[in-house]
């Protein structure tokens, strides 16, 4: 089978939380000038960077299913392989927040995907139905082929 790459679903509220809280950011950002001191210069600055690289990492994500694994890229540098073998089922879900801590989830529609003994990931990608499709066939491929 061919590697298939899902881009991630943005949602509205996505947008929302972006549009409110960069002004907050900006506001803050501009304290530095109005106060310069050096630790109040260095906490702006790393909550800036913080708070910058959660709000737009989700948008570099993607998940891709390949050869034997499920891939999924959170942002810039977090990703994570789980084995076909490895995956116990899928739901659908839609809520707010997401049940595992690291998820590409930028919208209250998302697929969880089970795996492992307890473990969950968390994902939003712009088309659900056709990638529980396509990941729960490849998934009892690799079981039949085990």
């Amino acid at each position: 089978m061919e590697n298939k790459r899902f881009k991630p679903l943005v949602d509205k509220l996505f947008w929302i939380i972006l549009i409110i809280s960069a002004p907050i950011m900006i506001g803050l950002t501009a304290l530095i000038f109005i106060y310069p001191a050096p630790l109040s210069t260095v906490l702006i600055v790393a909550a800036d960077v913080f708070v910058a690289y959660f709000l737009i990492s989700p948008l570099f994500g993607y998940v891709e299913l390949r050869e034997g694994t499920l891939f999924i890229k959170f942002g810039f540098i977090m990703k994570r392989e789980i084995p076909y073998s490895a995956i116990r089922g899928t739901a659908v879900a839609r809520k707010f927040y997401s049940d595992s801590m690291l998820s590409l989830k930028n919208s209250l529609d998302h697929v969880n995907v089970k795996y492992g003994r307890f473990d969950m990931m968390s994902v939003s990608v712009t088309d659900n139905d056709e990638f529980i499709r396509e990941l729960e066939e490849r998934v009892r491929a690799a079981k039949a082929r085990a």
